[in-house]
């Protein structure tokens, strides 16, 4: 350990002296301050807030990973290049002690930039409040909406239910002589299914839509929920808002008389903006004690037209479920196993390729993390027509690639207030784990095997 140790020192602060290491952390110095200042989001405090927390993380993330890239590709070719590996290599090391040395100095180079700037951001994000004058309103829905850790519901429609009632209108439909022979059976079918969810995400002029969950479990009964919904109409009203009563509480009493409900039914009427996100917040002890709670939106006349809750944003419940900054600190650590993947992909990649060509190998594999789900889709499509290669090939390839868009992008997490659960935090960082050691293992195999130099008598 000792001689990995004293690798990890020499590439630490090689990787230090580095210009653009220099570059980059005066880059962050400068900026971080400036954007706290200059970020307005929506010209509300908690926009400016959420747009800070957003643009300074995505930064932070970016520039390290950039110097992540470079500084591992850099750590080892370059010893290679300038032919300084003949002097490594005389003494008692193993190559792969080499390695993870080389790995180990840029992870504590990574280790000690993040820790810097995220306290930094997390400082300044804090004074936001302070450096705008503020009423005690805007501080609360600051404590509610963003300075907390939300637990995340989102209704899920019974899949089983959607098919039952598919089926049953394909009969209808083949009784009434109504079916066309030009279509298959499996395309009605799947356009049956897409009409019943619209159905169940729609409510007509004077119609309701109801959304009903289970397992809710507030922090604490007497603080609040929040309903987080974006909502389309058929015909956008020339407002552009939709007028509706929003009743949060037991259903059941209504359905099955108020003897099998103890909690209270709130009302809220709204306006709200069409094609926007939108919470509102309604007392805990709406939730039954079971852990029931329904919520229904009844769409007003007047609207004169159809309103349509979007299916990609989905609708959810969030409730207080940790603090800002324990959430803060799960980010940071999910972002830092990200730069240890990225090290440990360059150090590999620069055991057996030139620095232009390993650190533009390394670059397409951060960049293509940043669409993975583009990438995952449109290889499952070509799978199809090629199961074997797909399967054996290209699957273990693709698992090796990093997540870092949709669900994993870890700044939605924290402007959205989001909590990061355990089970996400671990599963995030065992997968970039293994997926990095991986690549240690694979880089060492063909490094192990590379000669470095002829003997030549």
């Amino acid at each position: 350990m000792g001689r990995v140790w004293a690798v990890a020192k020499n590439s630490f602060v090689s990787a230090m002296r580095m210009r653009v290491a220099i570059v980059f952390v005066l880059l962050l110095i400068i900026l971080l301050p400036i954007m706290c200042i200059t970020t307005t989001g929506d010209n509300t405090v908690k926009g400016q807030a959420q747009s800070f927390v957003s643009y300074s993380l995505g930064l932070t993330s970016f520039l390290l990973s950039i110097l992540t890239i470079i500084a591992s590709c850099y750590s080892l070719s370059s010893d290679i290049k300038h032919k300084q590996i003949y002097t490594v290599i005389t003494k008692p090391i193993g190559r792969f002690e080499l390695m993870l040395g080389k790995v180990l100095g840029v992870v504590l180079l990574n280790l000690m930039l993040l820790f810097v700037f995220s306290s930094v951001i997390y400082i300044l994000t804090l004074q936001i409040p302070r450096l705008s004058n503020v009423q005690s309103q805007e501080i609360d829905r600051l404590d509610n909406e963003f300075f907390t850790a939300r637990a995340s519901l989102k209704f899920d429609l019974d899949e089983f239910v959607i098919e039952n009632r598919a089926n049953e209108n394909y009969k209808e439909l083949e009784r009434s002589g109504q079916l066309s022979e030009s279509r298959s059976r499996q395309e009605i079918m799947q356009e049956l299914r897409d009409s019943i969810r619209f159905s169940m995400y729609s409510a007509e002029p004077g119609g309701m839509v109801l959304w009903e969950f289970q397992k809710v479990k507030p922090f604490d009964a007497n603080e609040t929920i929040f309903i987080r919904f974006k909502a389309n109409a058929s015909q956008t009203p020339p407002d552009k808002n939709i007028y509706g009563v929003w009743y949060v509480g037991d259903y059941r009493q209504i359905k099955y008389g108020p003897e099998k409900a103890k909690t209270p039914i709130y009302a809220v009427p709204r306006k709200d903006v069409v094609q926007a996100v939108h919470e509102f917040e309604i007392p805990a002890d709406a939730v039954a004690e079971d852990g029931y709670l329904a919520v229904v939106f009844y769409n007003e006349p007047a609207n004169n037209t159809t309103v349509i809750f979007s299916q990609e944003d989905g609708f959810s419940i969030l409730y207080k479920a940790g603090t800002f900054g324990a959430n803060f600190i799960r980010a940071i650590l999910i972002i830092f196993a990200r730069l240890v993947f990225l090290a440990a992909l360059g150090v590999s990649l620069s055991a057996w390729l030139g620095f232009p060509v390993a650190i533009l190998c390394s670059l397409m594999i951060f960049f293509t993390g940043m669409i993975n789900g583009f990438i995952v889709g449109s290889f499952a499509y070509l799978g199809q027509n090629i199961s074997l290669f797909y399967k054996f090939v290209i699957e273990p390839l693709i698992w090796l690639l990093p997540k870092f868009d949709q669900n994993n992008n870890i700044g939605k997490y924290i402007v959205d207030a989001k909590l990061i659960s355990t089970g996400f935090l671990t599963t995030s960082v065992a997968a970039l784990a293994i997926k990095s050691a991986v690549l240690l293992l694979i880089g060492f195999i063909i490094f192990a095997r590379r000669e470095i130099a002829k003997v030549i008598v």
